[in-house]
């Protein structure tokens, strides 16, 4: 079914027949990986090739465009005339390739951003999978990906294994006629799909395409970073894990030589009598606490897993990777990537970094700095954890200037208090911001009612204030047993998770209502 393209207001404004959208698609290949460096340092890199761009005005046909010949003269309209609209699956990419690769080596003119529009932001929004063909598949779309071109736009997309009579220092590529014109026809198939789904979406509200406007100025910007700090971090990263693998394998009998093997760890664990069943940070601390002999394997094991699994280690390489020639990390988040609509991280996963355990973050940060594991082993015990509580300290402000960092304050229950009206809890939230009294602070005083004891029982100390919060965050959007086993997967039983639920709403009656 097609859609009169005229009838979409998506820029907010009465659209009238002079408007039309140029729909794009752009195949590419380069000596780098996409994935692993982000769409801004991938068209920026010079070994990043176009190898054809497809587009289509309105309901025409798609056209393709090769390297070699004139800019296509809807090109030169669009940028030339305000009443055009640029639209493309995941606009970013697009947008990134024409900035670096299209202007800058083929002359091309720069449509405004402000004109563009993205129907993964679209389908996003519309709560739709953000891959074209997931969306396409899910809308019945007439045209839908072709997975086998995929598969070919894969292969062609990055350096093919040299022949046997070729240097094998040299690069080489699979660009014969036959799959150049198979992917050529790929593009134009995927053309055809994002034209489709862009007509049957319903386009963002004019703030949410303002706001998706700004993310992509974000975006476009990035922020700096201490390379300096960060390769240090990561020599000590790699002369850690060699060490923790070896001890480990020599305690396992070679059973598990990689700290990061987890199904070959957590079976050994098993076999010794270890009772928990997944080795998260969490329900490894919770072990120790029961293996308290010192002497034990299985103690030094567990310890080897918590001093050696630090997700935050695993950043260094993405932030490094993701750096450009100016050390700023472009493209870190994705416009509606949550279900909710707030922003998801990418790559480097800024949003999700860990927060610091070490006391003096000042002196981790000069140990780290020398990059002497040795060094570093000799004042910290567990080095890579120390690295962990570090990473925040990778992100610095630009020379000249100000790093400032902000967090809204338990927002979530807060907003959902004010929304249900439910008016006891908005009265803790206003006395604890007037008072700071921690024995005030709200999670404290949903413990106290809980547990059915006096306000004030509890402060932020109290083991009690992280029941208090895991409630809020787990049964304040109608979720049960499930939703607190994200936060908490093994401390409590499922009976006294459910007296918790229980108890919980009992005094929330609004939002239980709402």
């Amino acid at each position: 079914m097609l859609f009169n393209p005229f009838a979409k207001a998506n820029t907010g404004a009465v659209l009238h027949d002079d408007v039309h959208v140029l729909h794009r698609d752009y195949e590419t290949r380069s000596t780098i990986l996409l994935k692993a460096v982000g769409a801004h340092r991938y068209a920026a890199h010079p070994r990043t090739e176009v190898l054809c761009v497809a587009y289509a005005v309105d309901h025409d046909p798609v056209q393709l465009w090769t390297p070699g010949n004139p800019m296509p003269p809807e090109f030169v309209e669009a940028a030339r005339n305000p009443s055009w609209i640029v639209a493309a699956h995941n606009d970013a990419f697009e947008s990134a390739v024409e900035q670096h690769i299209l202007h800058s080596r083929y002359r091309w003119s720069i449509i405004p951003s402000a004109r563009h529009h993205c129907t993964m932001t679209m389908a996003l929004a519309a709560g739709l999978p953000a891959r074209l063909g997931a969306a396409a598949d899910a809308l019945e779309l007439a045209n839908r990906k072709d997975a086998a071109g995929e598969r070919l736009m894969h292969q062609m997309s990055k350096p093919r294994r040299p022949h046997k009579d070729e240097d094998p220092a040299g690069t080489y590529w699979f660009d014969d006629q036959e799959r150049l014109d198979r992917l050529y026809s790929y593009s134009k198939q995927d053309t055809e799909t994002e034209r489709e789904l862009y007509y049957r979406l319903p386009p963002l509200s004019p703030t949410e395409q303002a706001l998706w406007l700004l993310s992509n100025t974000i975006n476009a910007r990035g922020f700096c970073v201490d390379r300096k700090f960060a390769e240090a971090a990561r020599r000590i990263a790699q002369a850690a894990a060699p060490e923790i693998d070896q001890e480990l394998a020599l305690i396992t009998g070679g059973a598990v030589t990689a700290i990061n093997q987890i199904a070959r760890l957590l079976k050994w664990l098993q076999q010794q009598g270890y009772t928990g069943k997944s080795l998260d940070r969490k329900a490894v601390e919770k072990q120790l606490v029961e293996h308290e002999d010192p002497q034990s394997p299985v103690r030094r094991v567990l310890e080897l897993r918590l001093g050696g699994a630090q997700a935050a280690v695993k950043k260094i390489d993405a932030l490094l990777a993701r750096a450009g020639d100016d050390d700023r990390v472009r493209g870190a988040f994705r416009f509606h990537g949550a279900s909710t609509g707030r922003w998801a991280g990418e790559g480097f996963q800024p949003q999700n970094l860990k927060r610091p355990l070490v006391e003096d973050l000042d002196a981790a940060i000069a140990a780290i700095s020398t990059g002497d594991y040795q060094h570093l082993r000799s004042l910290y015990p567990r080095p890579l954890s120390i690295v962990g509580d570090c990473s925040r300290s990778m992100i610095c402000a630009a020379h000249g200037h100000m790093l400032i960092g902000a967090d809204f304050s338990s927002i979530e229950s807060r907003v959902l208090a004010w929304v249900a009206g439910e008016e006891w809890k908005l009265d803790a939230y206003r006395r604890y911001d007037a008072t700071r009294d921690p024995r005030d602070e709200p999670y404290c005083t949903t413990a106290c009612r809980i547990f059915r004891v006096s306000d004030g029982s509890f402060d932020k100390n109290s083991p009690e204030r992280n029941i208090g919060k895991t409630c809020d965050l787990a049964f304040g959007y109608m979720g049960g047993l499930n939703a607190w086993r994200k936060f908490e997967p093994e401390k409590f039983s499922d009976a006294e998770v459910e007296q918790f639920k229980k108890e919980w709403r009992a005094t929330h009656p609004a939002i239980r209502r709402f």
